[in-house]
């Protein structure tokens, strides 16, 4: 529960965690970045955590990171939810207006996605996220506001996003023993959208690509909502191990050539420039031409987008995007995704920084700070809408014990 204006975002990705601290402007929203920390990810494979105590250790150490840089105590964050496990299923459910002469009120609407919601949830798999994709009155397909609107029956087709409850559980224990509260859990390719995106964009219709360590996300929005989507368990760190195996240099190797010699342009790919690098276990450094970086690189890339591309025009939403795609997420820094990406997918491309915000925004204004940025945007919209003038005085002080009481049994579920 939300009694600051500080506000904080946690993604815990397979490669990294990546933690910002964000001030929220009493009157005018404005957000301010305030504080950063990031650190190795040990402890998950594709979004699933494997190692319990690496994974604390992951948050924790990013989160003083963003303590000591902010001055603050973190004590509560939102977090980002992703790997394969994360699924999402279409949910249809109908109901009848309780007054139409009144017209379609909110509790109407809210009644018919609480329906919708009723679908019987796999064991295993726990419901934590609902998305209208559209709402029916009478037959009017394409309505997103029914309400105050005329007619007898109501219908909503929705989006159900379910996660694996032990993955779910093990991410809730893991920041409760790093030492904070979780405000909310978000799908992170939704948050990542939320930094990048416009609200024209996702009116017009347009695809978010999030490249993360461990998965390739995908989110499609059309009419303002999330109409599709699909995780994928490939991502950057599979480049990783091409270019150790290929090469012949350890992972850590690996990794830091991708980031900084990492491209994929035709330019790249036809270089003649050698670079030094010492082969794994090896003290004498070996020239090596640049362009094997990017031929061992570009099939992965051209795979995964290639992935992407089929589910597309396959579900025929590649004509229902004319904002186009997105990238985002760390890989998408790789120079000539963009252009590569447009081949695929033969629709405009571009890369998908955060914007509208200020303070340390040079720091953030990165791809691979969208999922956190973005989980502190829809963090502060659920600040304004519950303090539109502030935090009154004294308020703090006299929500303390309901406060202490809401992490009591939240701490009782995810133990």
């Amino acid at each position: 529960m939300i009694v600051s204006d500080t506000l904080v975002g946690i993604d815990i990705g397979t490669t990294k965690v990546c933690t910002v601290v964000a001030r929220v402007g009493s009157h005018d929203g404005e957000i301010s970045i305030i504080g950063i920390g990031r650190a190795p990810s040990r402890g998950l494979r594709k979004g699933r955590v494997v190692d319990l105590d690496r994974t604390i250790q992951s948050i924790t150490e990013s989160k003083k990171q963003a303590e000591h840089v902010a001055g603050v105590e973190i004590d509560s964050a939102y977090i980002g939810i992703t790997g394969s496990h994360v699924e999402a299923t279409p949910a249809n459910a109908v109901v009848a207006v309780t007054n139409p002469q009144r017209g379609i009120t909110a509790e109407d609407a809210e009644r018919a996605l609480d329906l919708a919601k009723r679908v019987e949830i796999p064991q295993g798999r726990r419901l934590i996220d609902a998305r209208v994709k559209e709402y029916i009155v009478d037959g009017n397909i394409g309505i997103m506001d029914p309400v105050g609107m005329s007619g007898m029956r109501l219908e909503v087709n929705a989006l159900l996003i379910t996660a694996a409850s032990n993955q779910l559980e093990n991410i809730y224990r893991a920041v409760d023993h790093a030492g904070m509260d979780v405000e909310d859990a978000v799908i992170a390719p939704i948050a990542s959208s939320e930094a990048v995106l416009s609200e024209d964009e996702k009116e017009i219709g347009v695809a978010v690509i999030d490249i993360g360590g461990g998965t390739t996300d995908l989110v499609v929005f059309q009419q303002g909502g999330i109409s599709h989507l699909a995780v994928y368990p490939v991502g950057g760190d599979h480049f990783d191990s091409d270019l150790a195996y290929g090469i012949g240099i350890t992972s850590r190797q690996a990794e830091h050539l991708k980031v900084q010699l990492g491209g994929v342009s035709r330019q790249y790919l036809m270089s003649e420039d050698l670079i030094e690098i010492s082969k794994s276990g090896g003290e004498k450094k070996e020239a090596i031409p640049l362009k094997i970086i990017g031929e061992i690189i570009f099939p992965r890339l051209e795979e995964i987008l290639r992935l992407v591309n089929r589910e597309l025009r396959e579900t025929g939403l590649i004509s229902q995007i004319p904002s186009g795609i997105v990238l985002t997420g760390g890989t998408s820094m790789l120079t000539g995704i963009m252009e590569l990406a447009s081949e695929v997918f033969g629709v405009q491309v571009r890369i998908g920084y955060p914007t509208d915000i200020a303070g340390l925004s040079e720091e953030v204004r990165n791809p691979m700070y969208a999922t956190s940025v973005g989980l502190i945007k829809l963090g502060s919209y659920e600040y304004r809408e519950r303090y539109p003038r502030g935090i009154p005085a004294g308020f703090p002080a006299a929500f303390d014990t309901a406060r202490d009481w809401t992490k009591t049994v939240l701490r009782s579920i995810f133990r």
